[in-house]
Order: structure tokens, then C-alpha cells, then sequence
């Protein structure tokens, strides 16, 4: 066999395998995308989910949950918590590098946090030292908001909590619709009323007085914060509409192919009509519409790849 016969048969081979491998890229993109079927950890029967089956929209976050092996060694499960409580394993089980690191790449693809219970929980904000002092209900009447007593067995009457309190003055600005600085003058307006009502009182010396108000503006504040906190990383990015449609399309059965020309128009059907609260056009229109349509079309793209 001469040389050229050689270099023709190593073409056509090479094309023949090109041409295999692009059949099989095509045949993966005309496979139809995994449907979110998963809804809590009570409609499976499989013992580790696939993320394709999951229905994001019921996922509140991811566990790194400690088991007890047979030998008493510590191992590790990931898992995924639905909203109803129910959870589902998401990995085998192994060490806790291996969990925790399964938990946290998920947490990166699916915009959910983990909860790490190998880890001691983290304590509350506030000292409890000095939260409950020797006030009784009788001696402030209803002056004050919600209930902070909590019951003392010794004296088998109940006590003024000042974190609980402080609780109670927090949620109450918390619904109040404006932003922190105006949540918190509303907690310093309720502390004057408070104040006047513990300067009223005979048992409380003005001396302690002031140092209950300290005591339950700190837990009102620290509540409050962690709150605000909390609403403001609810609030949706360009990113999180695209995701969150790109889901949406995926439980229609669709291909990849299918999937991104709906994706496109449920975008541009949003963002073309999205207005300013005053009717007004929302002038980066074009720019959130962009980032929305990258980050849905990137996570179709991931659950193409599932797929095949």
C-alpha cells in the first residue's frame, strides 16, 4: 500500500469520527432536557436525586448532615432540604471534605445556602446576661408591646424579658415600609414611650431604668439588622429571573434548542414591558435583559449536559 493510499484512508477516517462526534453533540442537543419533577423528599424513591429532577422552586437549601457509622466513625451525607422539611440525599455518603464540598458546588449552581451541621451553631447576637430582670406584669400593666415575660418556676410568676423585647419592638419596625434608618427611628420613638413607662414605674430606680432601655435597644437593633439583611438578599437580580425561567421551560419537556427560543421570549416578554414604579420606562431594560438571558440560556446549557 503506498503512502497516499495510506494519508487518504487516515482522512476519511478522520472525517468519518468528526462526523460520528457531531452526530452525537446533535443527538445530545435534540435530547429532550430533565423536567423538575421533585418536590419534597417524600416523591422519590431513588436513593440519590440527580439535580436535573429537582424542582428548584421548592429547595430552601443544602445539608451537610453528620451520620453515625457502624463503628462510631463520624461520615457525611449531602443533602438537599425541600420547603415542606423533608430532605433527600443529593451524594454519597463519605468524609466531610467530600459533603461539604458536593453541597457547596450545588450551592454555587442553584442559588441555595447550606447549613452546615457539623459545625457548632453560631450564638445569638445578643448577651444573655442581664435579659431578664425582676419586673413583674401587674406593676407595667400593658405598656408594653407583645409579650416579653417568660415564667419563673421559683417565683411561679412571670419576668420581664428585655431581648425578648427587643424582639417585639424590631418586628413591629420591620413592618413599617421604608428603610433601615426610619426602621430604626421607630424603634428609638417606641424606647421613649418605653423609657417614660419604666421611669413611671416604682420598682424600677431610674438608674436601672436606663439600663433596660440599653439592654432592649441593643436586641431590637441586632434583630432588626439581621432582618434587613435577610429582606435584602430576597431581592432578585437579572440573573435570578434567567435562572428561574430557564426552570420554568425545562418543565414543559422541551429540547435545548426549544428551551432557549422560549427562554428568549419570556424574557423579552418581561423586560420589554418592566416599568419604574412612577410608569416610566426602566432605563437598563436592555441591559438586565442581556444578563437575564445569558445566566437562563448557561443553565439550560447545564442541564443539556445532564441530559446527555
Amino acid at each position: 500500500m503506498g503512502l497516499r493510499q495510506v494519508q487518504l484512508e487516515s482522512q476519511a477516517s478522520k472525517k468519518g469520527k468528526n462526523l460520528m462526534s457531531t452526530q452525537k453533540r446533535e443527538h445530545a442537543r435534540l435530547a429532550l432536557l430533565p423536567k423538575p419533577t421533585v418536590t419534597s423528599g417524600k416523591c422519590t424513591s431513588v436513593n440519590i436525586l440527580s439535580d436535573g429532577v429537582i424542582d428548584w422552586d421548592y429547595v430552601e437549601h443544602f445539608w451537610v448532615h453528620p451520620m453515625l457509622y457502624d463503628n462510631n466513625d463520624r461520615i457525611y451525607g449531602p443533602c438537599v432540604v425541600f420547603l415542606d422539611g423533608s430532605w433527600a440525599m443529593i451524594g454519597p455518603i463519605g468524609t466531610l471534605d467530600e459533603a461539604r464540598q458536593l453541597c457547596f458546588r450545588w450551592s454555587a449552581l442553584h442559588d441555595r445556602g447550606v447549613k452546615d451541621k457539623s459545625d457548632p451553631p453560631a450564638p445569638f447576637g445578643i448577651s444573655p446576661d442581664g435579659a431578664v430582670v425582676d419586673v413583674k406584669m401587674f406593676e407595667l400593666h400593658d405598656s408594653l408591646p407583645g409579650d416579653p415575660w417568660c415564667y419563673d418556676e421559683k417565683s411561679g410568676e412571670f419576668r420581664l424579658n428585655l431581648i425578648v423585647l427587643g424582639v417585639e419592638i424590631g418586628n413591629n419596625a420591620l413592618r413599617l415600609d421604608a428603610n433601615l434608618k426610619e426602621r430604626i427611628a421607630k424603634v428609638d420613638a417606641k424606647l421613649k414611650d418605653i423609657s417614660a413607662a419604666f421611669r413611671s414605674c416604682e420598682v424600677i430606680q431610674p438608674h436601672l431604668a436606663k439600663a433596660y432601655i440599653a439592654k432592649t435597644r441593643e436586641a431590637a437593633l441586632f434583630w432588626l439588622t439581621e432582618l434587613q439583611a435577610d429582606e435584602d438578599a430576597e431581592v432578585d437580580t437579572p440573573e435570578d429571573d434567567g435562572r428561574t425561567f430557564a426552570d420554568a421551560v425545562r418543565k414543559e419537556g422541551v429540547t435545548y434548542e426549544q428551551a432557549v427560543i422560549k427562554l428568549q421570549h419570556y424574557i423579552e416578554t418581561i423586560y420589554d414591558n418592566i416599568k419604574n414604579e412612577d410608569g416610566t420606562p426602566l432605563a437598563d431594560a436592555e441591559e438586565r435583559k442581556t444578563k437575564a438571558l445569558m445566566a437562563g440560556v448557561e443553565r439550560l446549557r447545564y442541564f443539556a449536559g445532564v441530559a446527555a
